[in-house]
């Protein structure tokens, strides 16, 4: 790549320039840390694949790429986490960052990634690129007179910490999970240095003694914030919250994340809280063709479905795909010109309809779809009737 006079090349980076990764992030991001935070975050890093872009032996800009897992119909598939892009004031707006994203898009292909996600600082920015919002979440605000408590259910709580962690919270977490599309596959190392931290774990146990769900919470300064509210049966979501009422003499708010469609707020004495909602994560099918091969495709009386996709910055992606039988994917690289007899839309408009964030008819309305409507109508009866959820940072 030149830019100017320049000749810049994409590194990745090793061990050794790790710091130089750290000090960018410390400026972009504006925060300093102990020289002992930075030991264990640049170990923290072993696991990434950083790339960065160098002028006059100067990390310029940088990105990195993180290997995660998550669900997807039962199954765990790879998915690529893009964090710390950051460039310094003085090389911004030279293209260091597209020529990065680029870049990445074909190390996540090559390592089998097949969708990447994100926490973007601008959507606008990244949606160039192909990433497109695909889950939300509320977070409800209860005052202390909000904590009116339901009839009693027979299981019982149990408090843990990180220091007597228990894996009932990950069977919990990941019979959920199954109920949603894209949530992480966690392990039991990131449950306990990233999820629980310093962090109270409560799980409501029925009288057979099977974990059925639990809140990841704190309090402090009179205040109670839940991080996750998560059940696997109303039992556990009755149960939870009168351990939730039962902070009245502890705490004058609450706040309370959970997902956009939860029943939760429908069960409460007085369900008109306060709700916030919010956008939370951005993601971008990285390689469609295998994506489809896994993809949970719902049996229907349709023999074939075709469309076609558009994507600017993985052109391995942009071609016609027919869906036969639900179940063999046949591609050609190809779009046509003339009056298309098949559905075409961007990878973007893609995502977000087999991520289940927007529908068919939905895309059709805001004009994301061109040729045949009636083909991305078809697609979307082989979809899952299922929705997205994120409620992992990284």
């Amino acid at each position: 790549m030149m830019i100017g006079a320049i000749n810049l090349n994409i590194t990745k980076l090793q061990p050794s320039q790790f710091r130089e990764a750290l000090q960018l992030s410390e400026y972009a991001f504006q925060f300093q840390i102990s020289e002992e935070e930075a030991e264990k975050k640049i170990e923290s890093y072993m696991d990434h694949d950083i790339y960065g872009m160098y002028e006059d032996e100067i990390l310029a800009a940088k990105i990195h790429i993180r290997p995660f897992h998550i669900w997807l119909n039962g199954q765990k598939i790879r998915m690529g986490g893009i964090a710390n892009v950051a460039t310094y004031p003085e090389y911004r707006r030279n293209g260091y960052i597209r020529e990065l994203l680029t870049h990445s898009l074909a190390e996540m292909k090559e390592k089998g990634q097949l969708v990447s996600y994100l926490h973007p600082f601008s959507i606008g920015f990244y949606r160039k690129f192909g990433w497109e919002t695909f889950s939300n979440y509320i977070k409800i605000h209860f005052s202390k007179a909000d904590l009116i408590k339901q009839n009693e259910v027979p299981g019982y709580i149990k408090r843990f910490t990180k220091k007597n962690y228990t894996r009932d919270v990950e069977t919990i977490y990941d019979e959920y999970a199954q109920r949603f599309i894209g949530m992480f596959a966690r392990d039991e190392n990131r449950w306990k240095d990233t999820i629980i931290n310093d962090r109270n774990v409560a799980i409501y146990y029925n009288l057979d003694h099977e974990p059925l769900g639990y809140i990841l919470y704190q309090v402090a300064n009179s205040k109670m914030e839940i991080r996750e509210f998560v059940t696997t049966q109303h039992e556990a979501r009755v149960g939870l919250w009168n351990f939730i009422c039962q902070h009245d003499s502890m705490v004058t708010e609450i706040e309370m994340n959970t997902y956009e469609t939860d029943p939760f707020l429908f069960t409460l004495a007085n369900p008109d809280m306060k709700v916030h909602r919010l956008t939370y994560g951005m993601a971008r099918i990285i390689d469609v063709q295998e994506f489809l091969n896994v993809y949970p495709f719902q049996p229907t009386n349709h023999e074939s479905v075709s469309f076609q996709i558009i994507d600017e910055n993985a052109p391995w992606n942009t071609g016609t795909y027919t869906l036969s039988n639900q179940s063999t994917i046949s591609y050609s690289p190809h779009i046509e010109q003339q009056e298309m007899s098949c559905s075409c839309l961007t990878i973007n408009h893609f995502t977000a309809l087999l991520f289940r964030y927007k529908s068919a008819q939905e895309l059709i309305d805001i004009g994301a779809i061109k040729g045949n409507k009636e083909e991305i109508l078809k697609l979307e009866e082989l979809l899952p009737k299922v929705k997205p959820n994120l409620m992992d940072f990284f």
